[in-house]
């Protein structure tokens, strides 16, 4: 009697922090000097506005199987108290070839993410992913979704 693996595809989820060229958090307004203003902060991803909005924790309910919950644009905290904005979740299993995220910071500039995103089952049944991430048109070194940008 055979059992067949179930496979959770991990989401996309973009990370992205922003600070001066001194350090400051430039999304938290206790850094008065010079932070942005986060209403006027907002994305184009695949042809869509998205206004950044501030995280609904404790939105997600807890069930055994993983289904992305796509927030849009957010602005969360991380576990070590900063700021920062959040974009996705994206499904995992969605093929994105090479879909632009432009985030207009409110400021007159903006900052392109590309996603590149190939999803395939292999014949003995496991996922391959194949993930990429462009910014401002240059390769990332990682996989990993965190980006910092300094204003």
């Amino acid at each position: 009697m055979g059992s067949e693996m179930e496979w959770d595809i991990n989401p996309i989820v973009l990370h992205i922090y922003v600070s001066d060229s001194d350090g400051n958090n430039l999304l938290s307004a206790e850094n008065a000097a010079g932070h942005l203003d986060i209403d006027k902060v907002y994305a184009v991803f695949d042809g869509q506005n998205y206004p950044l909005t501030v995280e609904d924790e404790g939105k997600n309910p807890h069930t055994k199987a993983y289904m992305p919950d796509f927030q849009g644009l957010c602005l969360s905290t991380d576990f070590y108290g900063n700021k920062y904005i959040s974009f996705g979740e994206l499904n995992g299993e969605d093929d994105l070839n090479n879909v632009d995220l432009i985030i207009y910071w409110g400021d007159g500039t903006s900052d392109t993410i590309t996603i590149f995103n190939h999803f395939k089952w292999k014949l003995s049944g496991e996922p391959s992913i194949t993930r990429r991430y462009y910014v401002n048109g240059k390769q990332t070194e990682s996989d990993i979704a965190t980006f910092r940008f300094v204003k």
